[in-house]
């Protein structure tokens, strides 16, 4: 008899715990920079309560983590296909996202109270490959990079400055452009 009771709490216990969600990666399904939310699929699947296995549906009006304070931003385009790790709130995001009051505190950890952090890797880059290698941060979009170290800054592309370039130490140039005139 308390066998059958203790197997009864652990299989309520297990069946509870099967409904919190923490944390799980996702795939960005759309992005809109205008609000900063995005529709979010979870990878994996999921069980039903009659065994069968399905997978995730998408979830709408995600926040997006973006590196940023109130006056300094770091942005990046953030397309479908890119992967994220959907972090969910112990609180309802309502309240916070629209002003609204929480409803009834059912939905701490729940997938509609999920927030995405993009940039979840499941393989390397050439990016990340340079910058373990040589220390440093490496910003590369396409065939334009930028590598700050403690040697220094460089730059590989086009530069385009708009407004006042003010330089103390020695210039060097090379190509077309005279240095000395």
């Amino acid at each position: 008899m308390l066998q059958e009771f203790v197997q009864q709490v652990k299989t309520v216990v297990s069946d509870m715990i099967n409904e919190v969600h923490t944390a799980m990666p996702g795939t960005i399904n759309s992005f809109d920079p205008g609000t900063g939310l995005a529709s979010v699929t979870p990878a994996g699947k999921f069980r039903t309560p009659d065994g069968k296995q399905l997978d995730y549906p998408a979830i709408t009006g995600v926040p997006v983590v973006i590196p940023q304070s109130s006056t300094v931003q770091i942005a990046f385009p953030i397309s479908p296909g890119d992967s994220c790790l959907l972090i969910m709130s112990e609180q309802e995001l309502d309240s916070w996202l629209y002003g609204r009051e929480e409803a009834d505190g059912k939905l701490k950890f729940d997938l509609t109270s999920a927030i995405a952090i993009p940039g979840l890797l499941n393989r390397g880059s050439a990016a990340l490959a340079e910058a373990c290698n040589t220390g440093s941060a490496v910003i590369a979009a396409g065939a334009s990079k930028m590598s700050v170290s403690a040697n220094g800054v460089t730059i590989t592309g086009n530069v385009i400055i708009t407004g006042n370039l003010s330089a103390s130490g020695n210039i060097s140039c090379g190509g077309s452009f005279p240095c000395n005139a």
